[in-house]
């Protein structure tokens, strides 16, 4: 059974190099399908915006992150495929597709993610950045076409822990802790975490606004299942619970 339970996020385990410490994390079951899904009542800024969490997997097999499929081909989906991290984003009339060259397989570890866009970069690799850790990772396939607007941040239904409604398979199996969205910004990863004095990448507070779309799941509340979507940002962006329950583990 999914559970909600207390942690310390870092790449070590232990608190923020800061003194910020994540309290909590959701733990994902791919057997449950659980997942937390959000629409927005308008789109967002669709060339620009930063997604960052700490992630840590179960198991090494295909697994979703977060995604916004429309369909099985238009919207854009972010997953694990046997240690590589892909991002693909394909609407009606282009496609990006990228994937890090690094292969990422120790699962007893935390991964803090930090993905990046902005398609307005008139160099290419400029378009889409991925951080692991607080290192920038070398993208290998398709970046977007400069100022294309992609599917995510549309008015759409957006998944975490699978890719839509109509498509359940290769669900999130693992756990998420100190989930943002920045919407209008492309960020690093240093506005997230932080090295501490024996070199291990740790989280620290976000200091910096969301935008219109924007939210933090710091999966804070757990006075009910459903108040485990609370967005903590201060943009009421809450997110609807599916198969996941507010049970300290």
């Amino acid at each position: 059974m999914p559970v909600f339970n207390n942690m310390l996020a870092g790449a070590s385990g232990g608190a923020g190099a800061g003194g910020y410490e994540i309290a909590r994390s959701l733990r994902f079951n791919s057997a449950d399908s659980a997942s937390l899904n959000f629409t927005p009542s308008s789109a967002g800024n669709r060339k620009t915006w930063t997604w960052s969490s700490w992630v840590k997997l179960n198991f090494e097999g295909y697994q979703n992150l977060f995604a916004n499929l429309v369909n099985n081909n238009n919207g854009l989906y972010v997953y694990w495929n046997n240690g590589l991290l892909n991002i693909s984003d394909y609407g009606t009339s282009y496609g990006a597709s990228l994937y890090a060259e690094r292969v990422f397989r120790d699962y007893s570890s935390w991964y803090h993610i930090v993905i990046a866009m902005d398609s307005t970069q008139g160099t290419a690799s400029d378009r889409v950045k991925l951080y692991i850790n607080g290192a920038q990772e070398t993208l290998v396939g398709t970046q977007p076409s400069q100022n294309v607007d992609g599917y995510w941040n549309a008015a759409q239904a957006q998944w975490i822990g699978q890719q839509s409604n109509n498509v359940t398979d290769y669900n999130l199996d693992g756990y998420l802790a100190d989930v943002h969205f920045v919407d209008g910004q492309a960020l690093a990863a240093s506005d997230f975490g932080e090295f501490d004095n024996s070199n291990v990448w740790q989280p620290k507070k976000f200091a910096g606004t969301y935008g219109t779309n924007g939210f933090h799941l710091d999966f804070s509340d757990n006075s009910s299942d459903a108040a485990l979507g609370t967005d903590s940002s201060g943009n009421s962006n809450t997110w609807t619970v599916n198969n996941l329950t507010a049970s300290t583990g």
